[in-house]
């Protein structure tokens, strides 16, 4: 008669392996649907534009465009919106 404790016990281990990892995983989806979102906190930028004035602004997906103009001329500043980071900034000339 052939003796089947091996092969049970191998069964039984995964079983409950399984068992386990299921269980894991359930527990990660709760918490990850209850944790609390806390919102960004807020910034404050200074952007440094001595005599110009903002003409306009332009929201294009995280990314603000703000059109200075002043006595130095024209100028482009590329804001991100969500940290409020300077990216670029670009000079516009009007004469030769």
């Amino acid at each position: 008669m052939p003796s089947y404790r091996g092969p049970l016990a191998v069964v039984i281990i995964l079983g409950v392996l399984i068992v386990l990892a299921l269980g894991a995983l359930i527990m990660g989806a709760i918490l990850r649907l209850t944790a609390s979102r806390t919102p960004a906190a807020p910034y404050m930028e200074t952007l440094a534009a001595p005599g110009a004035r903002i003409e306009s602004t332009q929201l294009d997906g995280n990314l603000i465009l703000v059109r200075l103009s002043g006595a130095n001329g024209d100028e482009l500043v590329v804001l991100d919106a969500v940290s409020g980071r300077v990216l670029g900034r670009v000079a516009v000339k009007s004469g030769p």
